[in-house]
């Protein structure tokens, strides 16, 4: 279930880099919708400039949850933790794993699976030198902030939360995959990165065709959430200005394939215009 982590979380130099964006037009309503990557380095930056331009013409910026507002968020009791579903093969991994990135087993096996899943994913990044701090959305966040943009969310962080505590045995099967997944996994995060800064929507694509996830996680993780966040956006009652234009930063694969959010809108009566130019990237997934 890495490939699933990656959601959560998503090479040519800076200057050429074009990642993928839209503009979804509805009447009076108008939305550029950015695919971000959550995780990422200093080489990715600065972004083109047609995307700051439009971020502070905009009448608000729109991303999947404002992860600064933290005040009254609940987590359940613990009840399974990571040693109650790791059998010998799994635990040995795991120590491997932990001393490579020097994170510490004991804190691991009493941590539920879900938590330990995502601390080895966000150490693995940061052993190849990535980290949220250059992901894109918290550099979106941040400049809208700078320039007194309206940042609102299209849920909460609590159900971000709850997406993963609720998962079966507290997460099992994203740990266990996390494991099986570690050691060919670097060479997939670097072609996603450089996938993502060329824009290459084919080889985008792919990556969201070969990693399919099991029907129950997809429905919970993806088309559930498409669903919500489209009929959301159809709605523009909650918008500051409802014949605005607005800036919509998700992560990149909530945009492909025929679940994606923007296949949703064009259903919805949107007009989808891709601005940005696809080019490709130099890697290749190997599954």
């Amino acid at each position: 279930m890495f490939r699933l982590l990656l959601l959560f979380i998503l090479l040519s130099s800076a200057s050429s880099a074009e990642p993928l964006y839209w503009t979804a037009s509805k009447g009076g309503l108008k939305y550029t919708i950015l695919g971000s990557i959550h995780v990422g380095d200093k080489s990715m930056y600065p972004l083109p400039k047609a995307v700051f331009s439009r971020l502070k013409n905009s009448h608000g910026l729109i991303i999947e949850a404002d992860i600064r507002k933290t005040s009254g968020i609940k987590y359940p009791p613990i009840t399974t933790t990571t040693k109650d579903v790791v059998d010998t093969h799994y635990y040995n991994e795991l120590v491997g794993i932990a001393n490579l990135l020097r994170l510490d087993i004991k804190n691991l096996l009493h941590s539920p699976p879900w938590s330990a899943a995502l601390q080895l994913q966000m150490k693995q990044y940061e052993y190849l030198g990535y980290t949220a701090v250059d992901g894109v959305d918290i550099r979106i966040v941040d400049k809208a902030t700078l320039w007194d943009i309206p940042v609102m969310g299209l849920e909460s962080l609590q159900f971000q939360i709850d997406l993963f505590t609720e998962q079966a045995q507290s997460g099992k099967e994203l740990l266990l995959s996390t494991i099986d997944e570690f050691d060919h996994s670097e060479s997939t995060i670097h072609c996603l990165i450089n996938s993502w800064k060329t824009g290459d929507l084919d080889k985008l694509e792919r990556f969201a065709n070969i990693t399919k996830m099991p029907p129950d996680l997809h429905r919970a993780f993806l088309s559930e959430r498409n669903l919500k966040w489209a009929n959301k956006l159809s709605e523009s009652t909650w918008l500051p200005k409802r014949n605005g234009h607005y800036f919509v930063v998700v992560g990149m694969l909530h945009l492909l394939g025929e679940q994606s959010l923007l296949k949703l809108l064009e259903s919805d009566g949107f007009r989808i215009t891709q601005i940005s130019k696809s080019s490709p990237s130099n890697c290749s997934f190997k599954y």
